[in-house]
């Protein structure tokens, strides 16, 4: 695995003191039994190298939740989209992605489980017809289950 090298702030060109002021106040939303968020972990990164990572609160939301690992597991679902959306607009951008395009000309094994016909618009509009979290989502992850 290729592990990015740490850096200062200052090798960075990141204002130190809004580095702390971040850090303040994740500990402060983790921070306690009534803390808005059980956990958080934080890279920031720039030129090819990161700031040591910030680790802050516990692995859920239970009393008995052991505290955030540097290997811990996080669902994040829909915060992902602006981050995914923006990178794919830029390849829209280049002419390197068409939306109207199938998924299968970009990913062909994404053909399985009869998901051929689905568009890359789709994707991003909730319309491909794909499930959300079911039911049994736990179970499938845990036993590696694909999801359709």
């Amino acid at each position: 695995m290729t592990r990015l090298p740490h850096a200062s702030p200052k090798e960075l060109d990141l204002d130190e003191s809004r580095i702390k002021q971040l850090e303040t106040r994740i500990r402060q939303w983790t921070d306690g039994p009534d803390a808005p968020i059980p956990g958080a972990a934080i890279v920031i990164g720039r030129h090819g190298k990161i700031l040591k990572p910030i680790f802050a609160g516990n692995q859920g939301p239970e009393k008995d939740a052991e505290p955030i690992r540097k290997d811990g597991m996080f669902l994040l679902a829909s915060i992902t989209k602006p981050i995914v959306y923006m990178s794919a607009l830029k390849l829209v951008e280049q002419g390197m992605l068409n939306l109207t395009e199938r998924v299968t000309t970009y990913i062909p094994d994404f053909a399985a489980h009869h998901k051929d016909k689905i568009e890359v618009q789709n994707l991003f509009t909730h319309t491909s017809g794909l499930p959300d979290m079911l039911d049994n989502n736990v179970e499938l992850r845990k036993a590696n289950a694909p999801m359709s």
